[in-house]
């Protein structure tokens, strides 16, 4: 949080939870770190997206993803805005830039990526449009932790997009929270209308902790039969904190979309504020337990599941997922499976893993081939489609972030090249996110 260099070792863009967790880690190992992210707050789809809650990163009852991670839950609890895995984005935020603050990171918002300077396979510095100027600043190292993969696709590395026989991308979707809701009333419906609801729904409702409810079926069929709802709305799922009556809603299902262009981006928003009506109304028209509620806000952008991804020294796929695998050089490890949210014409896909398994994610995936001090994080990590769908939670791109955050420090303290930091190096320093076969 100090006065804005020409040079910095490490420069990370994008300050979503992967970008937060690379900074805060190389700071910590005592590098100088620049964040630069383009609205006026940190969180990405944590809090401009409004992505709640924490999806699963726990197999037989051990915690998966430590760290920078646990950190940040650690203090949104302490300002009681996280219940089991469910937070504001306001206390993300918050808790966001104390971690930042106490790691001595510098922040630069409200602040556009212009143009990447390239010598060779190196970055040398970047433009950034901040303060209605053009800013030069260099770096040794770069993390791209964008989620559209902007320092790959300005620097003219290697990038893949969408699924890789149609270019299709996942569907996008605007958060929303409401209040009032009669949580007790709406469960108590679910309870005696299971045909009507996910079969994975749990009935054994505990209401002093988060609750899923997911389903409402027939009421959406009727809707979209009577043209009050789109076709695109598949279903109604919201998640509850306990004793607030407020619900975030993982609903609207935005089609057709390409999230990295703003055009494109500017049709979803439309398209997705119109369905936030559209359910809404439906939820306090017909559905017990919404007859008092009210829509409390909606994410201040939609959210966005894929676009862009580096190519990498090493390419996560779906058989990786799919079978668990293990490597050498692991650096984080996740338990989430595959999930894409299909297109138009497209099959959803959600497949889980074995109950008590895990994969891991090697090092190699974190660097961008062809580039010598570059590296990719969260969403843009380099991986195939399926493998990407299974990565881009917030627990993993958290990890993910903080091991590039541990291998661009110690390449800077070294004065070495990025692949030249032996892997062994790194696990020593993110030991709480790897197995005793690791270390």
């Amino acid at each position: 949080m100090t006065e804005l260099k020409s040079k910095y070792d490490v420069i990370v863009a994008g300050a979503g939870i992967a970008g937060i967790s690379a900074a805060v880690k190389a700071a910590q190992l005592g590098a100088s770190v620049l964040l630069i992210e383009h609205y006026g707050f940190v969180g990405g789809m944590s809090t401009a997206g409004m992505v709640s809650p924490f999806m699963k990163h726990k197999v037989n009852d051990e915690i998966l993803v430590r760290g920078i991670f646990e950190e940040l839950e650690n203090e949104m609890i302490y300002r009681k805005g996280m219940i089991d895995n469910g937070f504001y984005a306001s206390s993300f935020r918050a808790s966001a830039f104390e971690l930042l603050k106490n790691a001595n990171s510098t922040i630069l918002l409200n602040a556009q990526i212009n143009e990447v300077i390239r010598i060779g396979n190196s970055i040398k510095s970047i433009k950034v449009i901040a303060n209605e100027e053009e800013i030069k600043i260099d770096a040794d190292v770069f993390i791209d932790t964008t989620g559209d993969a902007q320092l790959v696709y300005l620097g003219n590395f290697p990038w893949v997009k969408g699924d890789e026989k149609t270019g299709k991308l996942q569907a996008l979707t605007l958060f929303f929270r409401m209040a009032n809701i009669d949580v007790k009333a709406v469960a108590e419906y679910a309870k005696q209308h299971k045909e009507d609801f996910f079969d994975w729904m749990e009935y054994d409702f505990d209401f002093n902790r988060i609750i899923s409810i997911a389903g409402f079926f027939s009421f959406v069929k009727r809707a979209i039969a009577e043209k009050r709802l789109p076709e695109e709305i598949q279903y109604i799922f919201f998640t509850t904190l306990p004793d607030s009556g407020e619900g975030s809603f993982n609903t609207s299902n935005i089609l057709g979309i390409d999230g990295s262009t703003s055009e494109d981006l500017t049709k979803a928003e439309l398209i997705g504020r119109n369905q936030v009506y559209q359910i809404v109304k439906l939820l306090q028209e017909e559905i017990p337990g919404f007859e008092k509620a009210i829509l409390l806000e909606t994410a201040v952008q939609v959210g966005v599941r894929e676009t862009r991804r580096a190519i990498g020294d090493y390419i996560v796929t779906g058989d990786d997922i799919k079978y668990a695998h293990k490597f050498d050089d692991a650096i984080a490890r996740g338990c989430y499976g595959i999930d894409i949210h299909g297109q138009k014409d497209e099959q959803s896909r959600m497949e889980h893993l074995p109950e008590g398994d895990f994969y891991e994610i090697p090092l190699r995936a974190l660097i961008v081939k062809d580039a010598e001090n570059l590296l990719v994080a969260g969403r843009c990590i380099s991986s195939t489609r399926e493998g990407h769908s299974a990565l881009r939670i917030q627990p993993t791109s958290a990890a993910t972030g903080e091991a590039c955050g541990a291998l661009a420090a110690l390449a800077v303290k070294d004065k070495k090249q990025i692949r030249d930091v032996s892997f062994k190096e790194v696990q020593k320093i993110i030991t709480h996110n790897l197995t005793q076969k690791n270390l």
